[in-house]
């Protein structure tokens, strides 16, 4: 007769968080929400340029008379 043998064997897993992990991908968060913002109101600002001068023609023209100051 064969003797059966029992093997037991156990697993244990702890997660533990780190703050700074946290801190980072809160902060990059941040910055991208805030490049965001900063990239939409540019576009704004461009569209309404545009719209006030005329068509981006006029838009550019106006910037260069702008720049040179006549």
């Amino acid at each position: 007769m064969k003797a059966a043998t029992l093997k037991k064997t156990r697993t244990q897993t702890t997660v533990v968080g780190r703050v700074d992990e946290q801190v980072y991908k809160v902060g990059i968060a941040v910055v991208g929400a805030c490049s965001l913002a900063i990239g939409v109101w540019a576009t704004i600002a461009l569209v309404s340029g545009m719209v006030a001068s005329g068509g981006p023609g006029a838009l550019v023209a106006n910037w260069f008379r702008a720049v040179i100051g006549s």
